[in-house]
């Protein structure tokens, strides 16, 4: 059996990479690497079957849903949340059309799926897929080796500034240093993969021997939660369906909480993760190693492993109704709001000329009254004179 790796190929956040390397452990060895963004596109040599841990966040790319024949899926750290791009300025007419039909055939034909998140796994049930909350596949590194800084300095990754800002007059005082680090690198489609280990193990190390690390960011609390490094999860506004299982697990803050102090989180003496997580992480081993060994010891050809019944063309006319049924409800929701806006532009046209009317009407208003002023002067200076007249008659 062949076996291969989901990454993201082009992506900047080496967080999708520490996903990989977390997968690439549990296999024998590493035969196919497969972009995420082009999962559908995936052909193996001689049409082999390819055993693949599924852990990843699918579909920001279109249309490439389900995966590739070729590949024998392990559906464990499964996450799909499009609504997000839909919300982003570039928006999407695509949501969950890919939870339906054919997309959904694949996922209950190799479930039941392993979900990240409760969110993920209430979509999927709603669309008739059967599923579990798994945990993410991170959970299970292993801890990295010691350095000669453990314990000298804390870790901050891609934390609000003021946040930062905050702990590092909180510490200026203290004999501990306080490093900053993002997970955001520069975005290079070909670079190696034995590359992209050095930066994922790097990293990690850095986490394992700080005192404590604080973050917004998911992989890299959850590989801290793995190694038993203390973390400080420290978030916005933001979106929650991707952390929302996790906030038991870790010692949490809101970036509004923390600034007015409300965080009493001990940063020399940071206290211990919880160990609820170990439930999960005993999981996804056990399942992860199950799956691996029953690939291994099969002999079975392509066609005798996949467990779909669909065709290459019924895939093809999927794909079509899913992009014709999301293009016309972007065209009608667009309209929609098209509308809404014509409607606002007419009613500003309306009371900017109600406005100008208004103030015409002021104008006249205020040299009426301008006149009228001129008019009371000139009566009054008559007044005066005549008053001034029946004065000189008087003597």
């Amino acid at each position: 059996m062949k076996y291969g790796i989901i990454f993201n190929k082009s992506n900047m956040n080496i967080g999708d990479d520490i996903q990989a390397y977390a997968t690439a452990r549990f296999l024998p060895q590493v035969d196919y690497y497969i972009d995420r963004e082009h999962i559908d596109e995936f052909q193996s040599e001689n049409n082999e079957p390819v055993a693949v841990i599924m852990n990843a966040w699918y579909m920001w790319q279109k249309w490439n849903w389900p995966p590739s024949k070729c590949i024998i899926p392990l559906m464990t750290g499964f996450h799909y949340a499009d609504h997000q791009l839909s919300n982003q300025w570039y928006g999407s007419p695509v949501k969950f059309e890919f939870l339906t039909g054919i997309g959904a055939d694949y996922l209950n034909a190799y479930g039941p799926v392993g979900c990240r998140d409760n969110f993920t796994l209430e979509r999927l049930q709603e669309a008739g897929v059967e599923g579990y909350f798994s945990g993410c596949i991170t959970m299970t590194l292993p801890n990295m080796p010691e350095t000669e800084d453990r314990g000298k300095y804390i870790y901050i990754v891609d934390v609000d500034k003021r946040v930062t800002k905050k702990i590092q007059q909180q510490l200026e005082n203290e004999d501990i240093e306080v490093k900053i680090s993002s997970h955001i690198r520069e975005r290079n489609p070909d670079l190696s993969w034995e590359d992209r280990v050095k930066m994922v193990e790097d990293i990690l190390t850095n986490y394992q021997n700080a005192r404590c690390v604080v973050t917004r960011r998911l992989h890299c609390a959850l590989p801290c939660l793995a190694m038993g490094v203390p973390v400080l999860l420290v978030r916005g506004n933001e979106d929650d369906t991707r952390f929302n299982p996790y906030y038991k697990l870790l010692h949490f803050s809101r970036v509004k909480d923390f600034l007015e102090g409300n965080c009493r989180y001990d940063f020399l003496s940071p206290p211990p993760n919880s160990n609820e997580y170990l439930k999960y992480r005993i999981q996804i081993i056990e399942n992860t190693e199950k799956f691996v060994k029953e690939m291994e010891n099969t002999h079975k050809s392509l066609d005798e492993l996949v467990k779909t019944t669909y065709t290459e063309n019924d895939i093809k006319l999927w794909r079509h109704d899913v992009m014709k049924k999301a293009l016309e409800t972007w065209f009608y929701d667009s309209h929609e709001k098209h509308q809404v806006v014509v409607e606002k532009n007419k009613r500003i046209k309306e009371l900017t000329e109600k406005n100008k009317e208004n103030k015409e009407n002021i104008k006249k208003q205020k040299d009426t009254i301008k006149k009228n002023k001129e008019k009371i002067k000139e009566k009054n200076e008559k007044i005066e004179q005549l008053k001034d007249e029946n004065k000189q008659l008087k003597k």
